[in-house]
């Protein structure tokens, strides 16, 4: 499998890697900057290494990006849920455009990374997002620490 590539940027950084087509900028709380491959286009970051996978990412959309702080144990558990019931990862919703299921090799968290093109929101509505979070929550539960799940608008003037 592959690596996907995140860190975060402000200002004439993040304006810099808008221009690059290899990376995905998302605006949030904060301004994520995504690439996929064999090398990161980043000086500092994450590397995540991707175990599932489905679609690829459009250069707009929005995006759940959750970190899961649990063992490889719950981690795989987790993963198979998810997979066995891809709806709870936005596949057959309206806009769904792709997911990855990864794992942070520096303290093994779990990340799962959801992107719609477009009405992401009626998936954040949806009774199968809440069945993501619980799920989220469940595996996390042992550690006793929550999952950390924070959405992201790919361009600002999508506003999804």
């Amino acid at each position: 499998m592959s690596n996907l590539y995140m860190t975060f940027a402000s200002g004439s950084v993040a304006d810099r890697f808008r221009e690059n087509p290899d990376v995905l900028v998302a605006s949030g709380n904060e301004t994520i900057l995504l690439a996929e491959g064999d090398k990161s286009p980043f000086q500092s970051g994450k590397t995540f290494r991707i175990e599932e996978a489905e679609g690829q990412f459009a250069s707009k959309g929005n995006i759940v990006y959750a970190n899961v702080p649990v063992d490889s144990n719950a981690r795989s558990l987790l993963f198979h849920r998810l997979l066995t019931e891809k709806s709870r990862l936005g596949a057959g919703h309206d806009g769904f455009t792709a997911y990855r299921l990864g794992v942070d090799p520096d303290d093994n968290h779990g990340i799962v990374l959801i992107q719609f093109a477009e009405a992401g929101n009626k998936f954040r509505d949806s009774t199968d997002y809440v069945l993501f979070q619980e799920w989220l929550k469940d595996a996390v539960e042992q550690k006793g620490a929550g999952p950390i799940i924070k959405h992201y608008v790919v361009t600002e003037a999508d506003n999804l």
